[in-house]
């Protein structure tokens, strides 16, 4: 049995995430660390809730003392929690900074502490920005 801390689970693609790995390895445990900010609400897990290996913890993943809790026996990571809508990102840019810098070194500690098998950082599109839907043109970082 394995046990996972999801982050930012109560969001869209968190919650479906963890929807995903439930009903693959149904006997896994997963703690969902979630902040619940504009992009995450309960009513996303709801459905989820009532299980018996999964547990939710309201709390921010730029708080060490919050993280090295929710990371106890944890053998995987599973990072969704960000700031992601890049229009919010201009007016607030040290939110950004915090949550998606701070936040993920505060995560990456807890875990090497931990000794967490895998940590998993997700992303968003908005990274890459957007390409025509059937472009000729393949992504290249160079």
């Amino acid at each position: 049995m394995t046990k996972l801390l999801v982050t930012g689970g109560a969001g869209f693609i968190g919650s479906n995430f963890i929807r995903y790995w439930f009903k693959n390895y149904p006997g896994d445990k997963i703690v969902n660390l979630d902040k619940l900010t504009y992009a995450g609400h309960l009513s996303s897990i709801k459905d989820i809730s009532s299980k018996k290996n999964y547990k939710f913890i309201k709390g921010d993943i730029c708080n060490p003392e919050v993280v090295e809790k929710a990371m106890k026996g944890v053998d995987y990571v599973v990072h969704f929690a960000a700031e992601s809508h890049v229009d919010r990102s201009i007016l607030s840019p040290q939110v950004f900074l915090k949550t998606n810098v701070i936040g993920t070194q505060v995560l990456l500690a807890a875990a090497l502490k931990e000794g967490v098998q895998r940590f998993h950082h997700i992303s968003t599109d908005e990274v890459f920005g957007d390409l025509p839907l059937n472009s000729k043109d393949k992504f290249d970082e160079g």
